[in-house]
């Protein structure tokens, strides 16, 4: 035996794809785990309102709105004017599963946990973004020389970016054998890591589901807009046959681990992308709440305003996220053309659209939070907030003329008093039923659109709600259990002996039951 508790992490794998491929036949580890373990539904995740907080909430038991980390490439903080990157600095490594667990004493391999940074003082092995969709800080290890080990005997993750195919046949073909190519590199690597010693607590994550999802979606799933028959005959299979190699991979991994409390988590899941938040940008420009010109502020209905967007659009002074041009001069010329500007830099902003993943985010250019603040707390912020709503609420589908918004919430109305500062002032849900959102129109902001496809991000897949757990371990009774993305940290420690912290809630009444009859053996020496 080398381990005593295994975790391995699916990141953004459909469970329902999981559920349906394993009752065919094809994943038949994934299958079995799930008839004679618990599933564990965690339904209760943040994929409605901070979608990329999924893995931190896994991670530490905490809350997306305790965390205030919720868009690692770029969030606006409060005292900041402009949105940027996190550091690696500037996340807790204490709040992992993983530290507490080592903390504890007991012994511990991680490899590729998601938006993670290295714990100093580790009882263990850390192997950090050396093979992940996500990669923000740069591969490390501690020990250091793993990392250089790892490289000399299995070479470089082959996939660096899985948006750089160009969306052409021969680009789509070298992603797929990459992809598999990852999988087995990956294998190779975590079991070497499993089998250098007997480990209390082993966690390895693998993300080629992630990329699958995200670049063959539409050549998956026939009722997409860009589903091509012929294509697909060639490209269709892609992503089962990811999961497919994946599930191979689970079982192997399994296998060496011994006789091992086995938990396995789907973080969240893959389906059509559906948009809508990228015409936020252009709605809160023309109903003059972001930085542009006054007459176009005051008029969006008139001439003017047409004619300035044909001329910006004319001109290409914006292109998707990222304007061409970044000095001080080219804010002013960005302003001057009514370009949205990537923060709260303006004084004539009153509010802006934050990146947010798959969730509308709009933050509120407060006084006496934001450096160039001009709207006053209170009565003045309440006002502003109800006159987003009701223009969202305006705003329809341009062929269907349904509402594309099913709702605008504060964080204050979904999480009550206690949550982060750094939080968006309105999270904004849009409709999932109507097909990919690219355009809207009302009466006070006219038609916007907006593309979903770009060059340079060439998705057609996105991520859905759907979160899953499945454990096994002796002593374990096979059932199904309603729980939350919070519940894995929590039921880790439990499986470990380990004292959960009081900032973690214990896992769901009957997975904790469940967890009760676990035959755990002894720690490693």
């Amino acid at each position: 035996m080398t381990a005593r508790v295994v975790v391995l992490g699916l990141d953004a794998a459909e469970s329902r794809l999981i559920e349906q491929w394993g009752a065919t036949g094809d994943l038949p580890v994934l299958a079995e785990l799930s008839r004679s373990g618990r599933t564990v539904r965690l339904d209760d995740n943040p994929m409605n309102t901070f979608p990329e907080a999924i893995w931190h909430e896994l991670y530490t038991g905490l809350h997306a709105h305790q965390i205030g980390r919720y868009f690692m490439l770029r969030q606006v903080r409060s005292g900041e004017a402009t949105s940027r990157a996190f550091d690696a600095s500037e996340l807790d490594p204490s709040q992992y599963f993983w530290t507490i667990a080592s903390a504890a004493g007991r012994r511990v391999a991680v490899v590729d946990p998601v938006h993670c940074t290295i714990a100093p003082d580790f009882n263990g092995t850390q192997l950090l973004d050396y093979g992940l969709h996500d990669r923000h800080f740069g591969a490390i290890s501690d020990p250091p020389r793993l990392l250089e080990e790892i490289r000399a005997r299995h070479g470089n993750y082959p996939v660096e970016s899985c948006d750089t195919h160009r969306a052409t046949p021969a680009g789509y073909r070298s992603l797929h054998e990459r992809l598999l190519a990852g999988i087995a590199l990956k294998e190779r690597v975590v079991c070497d890591v499993l089998g250098s010693e007997h480990w209390d607590l082993f966690c390895a994550t693998f993300s080629e589901s992630h990329c699958a999802g995200h670049q063959f979606w539409h050549f998956h799933d026939p009722g997409h807009p860009m589903y091509d028959a012929a294509a697909a005959s060639e490209f269709g299979p892609t992503i089962k046959n990811v999961y497919r190699r994946l599930d191979q991979m689970i079982g192997r991994v399994i296998d060496e681990a011994g006789d091992a409390v086995v938990m396995v988590v789907a973080s969240h899941g893959m389906g059509p992308y559906v948009g809508g938040y990228q015409l936020l940008p252009e709605v809160l420009l023309r109903l003059g709440m972001s930085a542009g010109p006054p007459a176009i502020r005051g008029t969006p209905r008139t001439a003017v305003r047409n004619a300035y967007h044909h001329m910006r659009n004319r001109l290409g002074i914006f292109r998707g996220r990222r304007p061409l041009v970044k000095s001080g001069f080219g804010r002013q010329l960005r302003n001057f053309f009514g370009v949205p500007v990537d923060g709260l830099e303006d004084p004539g902003t009153r509010a802006v659209a934050v990146p947010n993943n798959r969730i509308g985010a709009i933050r509120l250019n407060l006084r006496g939070r934001e450096p160039h603040g001009c709207v006053a707390p209170g009565e003045e912020e309440a006002a502003l907030l109800k006159e987003l709503r009701h223009e969202l609420a305006q705003l329809r589908h341009p062929d269907s003329g349904e509402p594309i918004v099913t709702s605008a919430a504060t964080p204050g109305e979904l999480f009550g008093t206690s949550y982060h500062p750094d939080l968006p002032d309105l999270l904004v849900l849009f409709r999932t039923d109507l097909g990919p959102i690219e355009a809207c129109r009302s009466e006070s902001v006219g038609l916007v659109e907006r593309s979903l496809f770009k060059p340079d991000h060439p998705r057609t897949g996105d991520h859905t709600p759907h979160s899953r757990m499945w454990l096994r371990g002796p002593g374990l009774s096979a059932g199904i259990d309603q729980g939350s993305s919070r519940d894995l940290a929590p039921t880790v420690l439990q499986a470990l002996g380990v004292e959960i912290p009081p900032t973690m809630k214990p896992p769901s009444t009957s997975l904790r039951a469940a967890l009760d009859s676990l035959e755990t053996t002894p720690r490693a020496g």
